[in-house]
Formats: C-alpha cells, structure tokens, sequence
C-alpha cells in the first residue's frame, strides 16, 4: 500500500483553475497540511519543488508580484504530495529531490544532440531547500515515498528522463551534491568552520567518509550564508581539487548557481593565477580537497608542479605553504594513506605546516555499502589498514581499530561484500563485474590494478596497444586520467583503471588486480619492489633509493596506493592476485581466513 497520495492541479496565471472539483478531503488538506509541491511548465519545462503546511496560500504568495521566476517559468500544473511521514521528513524529502531533478536535467543535456531545446529545461530552485537533521524514518521516506514517486508518479507524466533512481544515485552530482543532507557529525563541523573564520582546519578521515561531500556542502554554505539582517554576505572562496575532478566541481556547483561566487581549479591554477600580484591573501577561505596529494618542491613530477616556485614564491617548499599565504582561513581535507608519489607532501612536513589549524576527524564510513547483520563497513576498513600497514607503523595515525570482525573477509555467500579468485584473475574479475552490469545497469563497475604493468601516456590514443593478457582476454590501460569514468571509448568498461583514474572517486563493484610490486620478506613483512612497478614518477632515484628512510617510503605509497584501490567500491570487492600467489597466503594468514 502506498505510502503517500498526490494530487494534480492545473495552474493558469497563478490560479488553482480546478481546486473546486477536488474533493472537500483534499481541499482542506491543500489548505493545513504539510505537503511537497512540485511545480511543472509543460512548455517551458522547468521545475520548481517546494514544502509547506498550507498550499493554497503558498501558491499565492508564488504568484503576488514578488517572485519573477514564477512568472517567467510559465507553470501550467503542480503535483501535490501528502505522506505520514512529512510531519519530520519535509526538508529531507525537499532537498532530495532537487538534487534528483538537477542531475536529471543535466545529464539529459550530455545525453542529447538537441541541448537547445533541452537547455530550457531546468530547476528553478538555487537555494536547495533547508537544512534537515536526523529523523527516524529516513530510510522509509526514501525507498517508501521517494522512490515510488519518482519511478511511478514522475516518469508516467514526462516529468523527467531517468525512469530508475539507482542510475540517478551513482551520479556525482547526486553523490556530492551541495544540498546533501548531512550527519550530526558532519553538521557540527560544518557549522565549526563557519562559526570561527579565523581558525583554519585539518578534516582527516578515511576513504569513503564523507570529506568532498562535507567539501561541496561548507563551501555551498559559505557563499550563501546571510548576515543579521538577511543580506548576502560577501565572501571570496577558492576550491582547491585534484586535476580529475575540476570538470565534475564545476558542473555540481553550476547546476545551483554557484560558480560566479567561486574560484575552482587545481593547486598549480591558484598559485600561478596570483603569483605576480602583491604579496597578500587574496581569499577568506581556500578548501582543499584531497591535501594529502599536493605537491611538495621535487625533482621528478610534472614541470608544471614545479613551475609555482618562482618570482614571490621562489623560496617556498610545498604548494600548502603557498596557500596558506593566499588565503586567511585554509580547510584541508586530509587521508594520510592517500599519498601515493614521493612528490606528495611529507607527512611530517604536513604536520609542521599544519601545527596551529584545528584538527577534526570524521569516523562514519559511507561508501561502503554492506548488506550484513554481521559486520560492518568500519570493519572491512579496518581489515584492509591492518593488511596493509600493520608492521609500518602509521596505524597510529589513522582512525584504527584492531577489534574489527574478521567475518567480512571469511563470508563466501554471493553476496558477500569481499571476496578474492585464486587463479584466471583477469577472467574473473570481468565476469563478475560484468555480471552485475546485466542486473544493474546504472552501476559503475570497473577492475583496477596497482601500477605493475608498462605503460606509456601515447598508448591511450591507440586501443590496439593493450597492457594486460591473461589466454584469450588482452586489456588495456585507462585511456585518460581525467574523468575516465565518464569516457566515451568503445572500450571504456572493458579497460583497466588506474589509482590515478579513480582516487576520489566512487565505483559501485570493484575488482582489484594485485601484482608482485608487494612482495613478502622473510619475517612476513609487506615491503615494495622498484623494479616491478612501473611508474617513473612514483619512485625515488636509484641513489635516493639507498636511504633506508626513502625505501620505506617507497613501500608505503606502494600500499596507500592498494588501500585507494581496495576502499573505492560501494556494492563489493573482488581481489586477483597478478602473479603474486605469496601475497594471496600472506593475506589469508594477516586477515586469518579460514581455507576451503
């Protein structure tokens, strides 16, 4: 039985033109009840999605002169929507489905040789609703309201073009939304940051625990937030994010009218934007998403890395110690296993730097997706750290906890979170990923590999050139490193994703190829092997190389850069062992898997 009831209205110059052959039931509930609204303009196709507790006298207020983009809009109907639930899940109800019609309308213009028409087609909403806390029938409200609205309701009249939802919720808009609702923990920081202007921050947490989407929705806070007396405040916010993921901030930020108040680029693009004006913080806040992985001054990585030492810079050593200097308050999110190139700013170096910003941790894990009463994805997070880094001592510098449950590595039903084949890794890594595609069409799924077989960046123009070859099966390499989930290669599914493709970014199944670039020493230790890894620019010199200090830390971006691999799957892990069965019985013994 459904969960909630809609009415259809028509509307014509902002007059209900048939409210008064709706029952006397719905009319007094359009009057004095809370409800969701969802404004349409058959013509002009653009959306409008509301809340309120009397409709009828919301719709005139609508209409009274004071809105224009009411008037512009052309709406010719509304659906109204009651449910038990609205009493608590209004905002929530409210701000989810803006995000939906955004990324809806969006992906419909990527999608479509005709944007011109489709380009007039959007939400008229730029504020994304209020806030909404906790409330205990969230999960209903979703899959009992939501969903149903969307999927029946919504695709029957036309309204929108994703008939499934689960395609619309593996989009980065939807996942990084800056309307998304928030966990306590998350609010409170947010409201940390904003509260104190001359703190700066460190936000350390693990892969998968909600720092882009706390990112997008402190920044979205920032550049809306009002004074006293209800005036836009005037505030400048730069946002710092990896390469692969300019295109993606700018698009989520533009969809909510954001972008005109906002500088968003890379490390390199803001210093090299400022470095010849006068010597002064040009922001009062820069964000920096994924800090762990900006560049410190290094001989081998990108001229363009480097090129920021110069003119007022010149005697700087890290693109942090530039930005601190751009902006008065600086929010860096930060993983300290995500640092994979010794180019990467030292740890100890990001300490020193760091030593007088607030430090907070976030410690709820939502990627991770686990359809178990028996454990949890704090678990599987866990166990992946302790298999990696238990004898490298940086488990003290993370969020650990070494009472995790064992039983999410042991489970071997099908719909086992985690799982590992023993031999034809590469066959079997695709059947599997392959298999759910035909289930779930919607889900991103992609094999990934450590950095163990040769490539060159001129092999991604030439789908003839593969890197991979296990019998009949020849793979290659991610053709790009931007945006490579979104490629449009024949052969883009089939590929074989890099760190460098994926770091930051979700997958619903992952399979990961581990090769002999971990090998075993003889007191069962994990350590790194130069001559099997094939990245120049991830590795030391052979004379750096000689310091003992430099091969651990060889060893350690090696592992940071499996732990990036093996935690970006929502629905699953499958690992293949490429050519390294010594890992697989070193893994069965850390992780203390019980054998067939």
């Amino acid at each position: 039985m459904a969960k909630y009831n809609t009415v259809k209205l028509l509307v014509e110059k902002g007059k209900l033109i048939d409210l008064n052959q709706k029952s006397n039931t719905v009319q007094e509930h359009l009057d004095e009840s809370n409800v969701i609204y969802i404004y349409h303009g058959s013509k002009s196709k653009k959306i409008y999605v509301g809340q309120t507790k009397h409709f009828i006298q919301r719709n005139a207020q609508h209409y009274n002169g004071q809105e224009k983009k009411f008037l512009d809009a052309k709406f010719d109907e509304v659906i109204v929507v009651f449910s038990k639930y609205f009493d608590s899940a209004l905002d929530d109800v409210e701000r989810t489905l803006i995000t939906y019609f955004n990324e809806d309308y969006t992906n419909s213009l990527r999608s479509s040789s005709n944007s011109k028409v489709l380009y007039d087609q959007e939400v008229i909403n730029k504020n994304g609703g209020n806030y909404s806390p906790e409330y205990r029938d969230r999960e209903k409200v979703q899959t009992e309201v939501v969903l149903p609205l969307w999927e029946n309701d919504l695709v029957s009249l036309g309204w929108v073009h994703t008939d499934k939802l689960t395609i619309l919720r593996t989009r980065a808009l939807v996942k990084y939304s800056p309307i998304k609702n928030l966990t306590k923990q998350q609010v409170q920081l947010l409201n940390e940051v904003i509260d104190n202007p001359d703190e700066s921050f460190v936000i350390n947490g693990d892969a998968g625990t909600g720092k882009t989407v706390l990112l997008t929705n402190l920044v979205a806070k920032l550049i809306t937030e009002k004074t006293g007396d209800g005036k836009r405040k005037s505030i400048s916010v730069a946002v710092v994010v990896q390469p692969n993921w300019v295109k993606t901030a700018q698009e989520i930020f533009k969809i909510y009218g954001m972008t005109d108040k906002l500088w968003i680029g890379t490390s390199t693009q803001l210093i090299n934007k400022f470095n010849n004006l006068e010597f002064k913080a040009q922001f009062d806040v820069i964000v920096v998403d994924e800090a762990h992985k900006l560049s410190r001054r290094y001989g081998k990585q990108h001229p363009s890395f480097n090129s920021v030492y110069k003119n007022k810079f010149s005697k700087f050593e890290s693109h942090l110690q530039i930005i601190k200097e751009l902006g008065k308050q600086i929010i860096l999110m930060y993983d300290v296993l995500q640092s994979i190139r010794p180019c990467n700013i030292e740890r100890n170096q990001f300490k020193y730097l760091t030593k007088n910003f607030e430090k907070k941790y976030l410690t709820t894990q939502f990627r991770i997706k686990l359809n178990s009463q028996k454990y949890t994805s704090e678990d599987y997070i866990n166990g992946i750290k302790w298999l990696l880094y238990k004898d490298t001592g940086l488990l003290r510098w993370t969020n650990f906890d070494k009472n995790f449950n064992r039983n999410v590595f042991r489970d071997k039903s099908p719909d086992a979170y985690f799982g590992y084949y023993t031999d034809q890794p590469l066959h079997k890594l695709f059947d599997w990923i392959e298999t759910d595609r035909n289930y779930n069409h919607g889900h991103i799924n992609r094999v990934l590999s450590g950095l163990v077989e040769d490539w060159k960046q001129s092999d991604g123009k030439d789908p003839n050139i593969t890197h991979f070859h296990e019998g009949d099966m020849d793979r290659r390499w991610n053709s790009k490193q931007e945006n490579w989930i979104n490629s449009t290669d024949a052969d883009a599914e089939d590929q074989i994703g890099s760190v460098f493709a994926v770091q930051g970014i979700d997958l619903n199944r992952v399979g990961v190829l581990i090769g002999n670039d971990l090998k075993v020493d003889d007191f069962d230790r994990l350590y790194a092997d130069p001559e099997a890894f094939f990245n120049i620019n991830g590795k030391y010199t052979g004379e750096e190389m000689e310091d003992l200090y430099n091969q651990k830390e060889f060893t350690l971006f090696v592992l940071n850069i499996y732990y990036v691999l093996l935690t970006r799957g929502i629905d699953g892990i499958r690992v293949g062992f490429w050519g390294n069965d010594k890992f697989k019985d070193y893994m069965e013994k850390a992780l203390k898997i019980t054998k067939k």
